[in-house]
């Protein structure tokens, strides 16, 4: 039997808990290797769902029931295991490539500030060898690390934050609206670099999109909202 990777039970989430949530009693599992598609159009809780997954929906004055589980602890109730979860094993490319950096940092100093968050053990070498690493698999050259977020294409921000969301090797890679705004060219590209990076690391995927075609052509199967 597949490996359950996640496995959402009754979620239900909000943002006021006078109206009617966003989203109710939602049930879906991803497994090993499986890409899933949480499908629907714009403003259905997609993105909401991600939020919860990654323990940030309260911040944002959401509010969240139901169990979030990963490898049997539920993140969604336990800070503790979600903080160990996010990133190490749990990482998000979010909707906008610029989300993901700081736009007053150079490229270098984004990767190397998780790094040196998670992986202080390593030495400065270690850790630069793993951003190069990673922007290989990508297809991204290194002078990217010197440049700031505005100063690199959509394509190539979307790449970064790609590979950003690579660097401490999860077992789950959440997209949301990963190839949106880019050009069909630009977009076909990144998804066959995702393919790629799926069948070397048999990684799991969650794909947010309200588009049929990434739906269709890029996942497993699909869940609508």
């Amino acid at each position: 039997m597949d490996k359950v990777v996640l496995d959402i039970q009754k979620l239900t989430l909000g943002y006021d808990d006078s109206k009617p949530p966003i989203v109710s009693n939602l049930y879906f599992q991803i497994l090993k290797g499986e890409t899933l598609c949480l499908h629907g159009s714009s403003g259905c809780g997609k993105s909401t769902v991600i939020w919860a997954i990654m323990g940030k929906l309260s911040r944002i004055g959401g509010f969240s029931e139901g169990k979030i589980l990963y490898e049997g602890k539920d993140i969604l109730n336990d800070m503790a295991a979600m903080e160990a979860a996010r990133w190490e094993k749990i990482a998000l490319v979010p909707q906008s490539s610029m989300s993901a950096f700081n736009p007053v940092y150079k490229m270098k100093k984004t990767y190397m500030e998780l790094l040196n968050l998670k992986r202080k053990n390593l030495t400065g070498k270690e850790k630069e060898n793993l951003i190069r690493e990673k922007l290989e698999i990508v297809q991204l050259k290194e002078n990217v690390l010197e440049q700031y977020p505005h100063e690199l294409s959509g394509g190539m921000r979307q790449r970064a934050a790609i590979a950003l969301a690579l660097i401490l090797d999860p077992e789950l890679l959440i997209l949301d609206e990963a190839t949106t705004g880019l050009d069909v060219l630009v977009e076909a590209d990144i998804l066959w670099t995702l393919k790629k990076i799926r069948r070397e690391k048999k990684m799991s995927m969650l794909v947010v999109s309200h588009d049929t075609r990434i739906a269709n052509a890029f996942c497993d199967r699909r869940i609508h909202l």
